[in-house]
């Protein structure tokens, strides 16, 4: 980009770096900024750097918090016989705003993809062990709540493994099946077994 500023040119490289980002979007981003009044810019750029210097993993959940502790962790309102197992920060958002859980979460931060170099030891597998593993331990469920895909599966399978080890542990996972308003016709067959497995009365 020889006709393009430095500065514009570093923008548009980190922008790239974003998950659906590709270089022409990144560029557009750049310009955008640059078109924008100093003070903006600037707030962006302080935003940023308190994202990078004020978000902290929990030590216990390993969820994004602004101390060493997330306000989920040290909520005594909170059940601490359940423990919902996700891949993402973003997935305990989407289930705390459904309103229907009430205990804690052990954040992964990801999902088991050999291919892509991601193993166990990668995630988050061993902290989950030791809040089990624990003195003071108090949980007595442990949901998976991960993806229903391959890398979802494959991941729920392997913890399913570990967890075998606490024999007192109840273990579960998200039911799956038909969505609302899914037609039938149009879904997979793990789809319909799930819905058939996960059937209720009428």
């Amino acid at each position: 980009m020889p006709s393009t500023p430095q500065p514009i040119h570093d923008a548009a490289a980190a922008f790239d770096g974003l998950p659906g980002v590709g270089p022409r979007a990144a560029l557009r981003y750049a310009y955008w900024l640059a078109s924008q009044p100093r003070d903006f810019v600037l707030r962006f750029a302080r935003s940023l750097d308190a994202l990078a210097n004020g978000v902290k993993k929990c030590s216990v959940c390993g969820a994004w918090g602004d101390s060493s502790g997330c306000p989920i962790c040290t909520d005594s309102r909170r059940d601490p016989s359940m423990l919902c197992v996700v891949s993402t920060n973003q997935d305990i958002r989407v289930i705390d705003e459904s309103g229907a859980f009430k205990g804690r979460y052990h954040v992964l931060g990801g999902l088991l993809d050999p291919i892509e170099g991601v193993t166990p030891e990668i995630l988050n597998i061993a902290g989950l062990l030791r809040r089990l593993s624990a003195p003071d331990n108090q949980i007595k469920e442990v949901i998976l709540a991960l993806d229903p895909d391959v890398l979802g599966d494959t991941t729920a399978l392997f913890l399913m493994k570990q967890l075998g080890a606490y024999p007192d542990l109840n273990v579960t996972r998200l039911a799956r099946g038909l969505q609302n308003g899914a037609q039938i016709e149009y879904a997979d067959g793990s789809t319909i077994a799930d819905a058939l497995k996960n059937r209720r009365k009428a």
